[in-house]
């Protein structure tokens, strides 16, 4: 088993590498993951997300196969009949959630990938608002984490009608803002570590 530690910076799919920065330097996680997705090939599988972890794993009882097509698809899909999980989209947000924070990603290959946050870190933690996927940033917090008009001013923060929101977790804008971040597009330059912590009630 493979076990790497360590702080995730992922901008996106196509930006590569994806970074991790390791006590011992730097590693890129895309050739590993292509690697274990590769192994899991017309495998029965199945995906578990959580707010603080993500699996995707060999499971013979699953009615799911892996398909994988690198740089086109990964789907989990019924052989026969109708039914398909698109792993592209979860696994992606989940590394879009997991950003900036420290991570552990276990890797067997041929049969299970673990991605879990470091729950020692403490982190500041925001809730999905309202009905959609926007989360809303305290009062202060847009100053005191965020670091709004600061020159390491988080790249998630947004500004509406109803204040200062986090869209770390808005599922395509997030993707987006990450894609500029990558090109140099965008005047902030931190991508914060904040966590989801579920819905407001």
């Amino acid at each position: 088993m493979e076990e790497i530690k360590g702080r995730l910076f992922f901008m996106g799919w196509h930006n590569l590498p994806w970074r991790i920065k390791t006590n011992s330097g730097d590693i890129d996680l895309w050739p590993i993951v292509d690697r274990f997705l590769k192994s899991l090939i017309g495998k029965r599988a199945k995906q578990e997300q959580e707010f603080d972890s993500y699996t995707l794993k060999a499971d013979e009882t699953s009615e799911l196969q892996l398909y994988y097509v690198p740089g086109q698809y990964i789907l989990l899909e019924k052989p026969e009949g109708i039914g398909m999980l698109n792993v592209y989209a979860y696994l992606g947000d989940t590394l879009v959630w997991f950003s900036g924070r420290k991570v552990k990603i276990n890797i067997e290959y041929e049969e299970r990938m673990e991605l879990v946050v470091d729950k020692s870190e403490k982190v500041f933690g925001v809730y999905f608002s309202g009905d959609g996927n926007s989360c809303r940033v305290p009062e202060g917090a847009e100053e005191a984490i965020c670091k709004v008009g600061q020159e390491n001013c988080c790249i998630f923060l947004s500004a509406g009608p109803e204040g200062f929101q986090c869209e770390k977790f808005s599922g395509s804008f997030a993707h987006h803002l990450l894609n500029r971040l990558a090109k140099g597009e965008i005047n902030a330059t931190r991508i914060g570590n904040c966590a989801l912590l579920g819905r407001e009630k």
